[in-house]
């Protein structure tokens, strides 16, 4: 007897869906100055993005070559109340996302997001842009016990959607996506218009893309 399945895309958010680097920087930069701490500059965000408000943070004062007798959870906090003042002033969707959005919904896939960004901002910035109603469930890195590269991070996500029978493909930017989806047995897609600072070439991806121009074309051949 065969059983149907589920066709699920998972979908990671900043550098995949998001441009939201502009923003992040923004704050970051208000936090380091705040704190009589260099600047960082744009070029520099694909070794900050990618992991969180703490991680981005943590790797900026180790630039500054300055992490000693640091509060980093006051940090993390101050970061966050800055974020909230400007999360949108420069963040996009990228080119192609609603497109793309709209092709999978017609398609019957069932989508859902894995970020590991704080979920409060994961569906403020989905409601800013008026694509909350495309996904299926929604996660962001505090949603539960264990964020990507974990697994279960999508797994559950997945089970949040009431989805039991499945196969997935997972799209992303980065060394965490592809570890997520690898250690899922999920199909995975990597997009070179993303934040990682690792060449996504050597994450034995499905497919790479240059962006989600062609992705439709891509979704349909997997």
């Amino acid at each position: 007897m065969m059983f149907y399945k589920d066709k699920v895309v998972a979908f990671d958010l900043d550098g995949t869906l998001l441009d939201s680097a502009n923003d992040l920087v923004l704050s970051l930069n208000i936090l380091l100055r705040e704190q009589k701490q260099k600047s960082i500059s744009r070029n520099k965000v694909n070794s900050l993005v990618g992991n969180g408000a703490l991680a981005m943070i943590k790797k900026a004062y180790e630039i500054n070559a300055n992490n000693e007798n640091v509060n980093w959870d006051e940090l993390k906090d101050r970061f966050l109340e800055i974020y909230k003042s400007c999360y949108t002033k420069n963040t996009k969707l990228y080119p192609y996302t609603i497109e793309t959005l709209n092709f999978l919904k017609k398609s019957k896939f069932k989508i859902i997001l894995v970020s590991n960004k704080p979920e409060y901002f994961v569906n403020k910035i989905l409601d800013y842009f008026n694509i909350t109603s495309f996904f299926k469930a929604i996660s962001g890195g505090d949603t539960f016990q264990y964020r990507k590269p974990d697994p279960r991070h999508l797994t559950e996500t997945i089970k949040k959607a009431n989805i039991v029978n499945y196969d997935c493909i997972f799209v992303g930017d980065s060394i965490n996506d592809a570890l997520c989806a690898k250690n899922s047995k999920s199909k995975l897609v990597l997009l070179e218009h993303g934040y990682s600072n690792e060449d996504i070439n050597n994450m034995e991806a499905d497919f790479v893309c240059a962006d989600l121009k062609n992705f439709c074309k891509v979704i349909s051949s997997l």
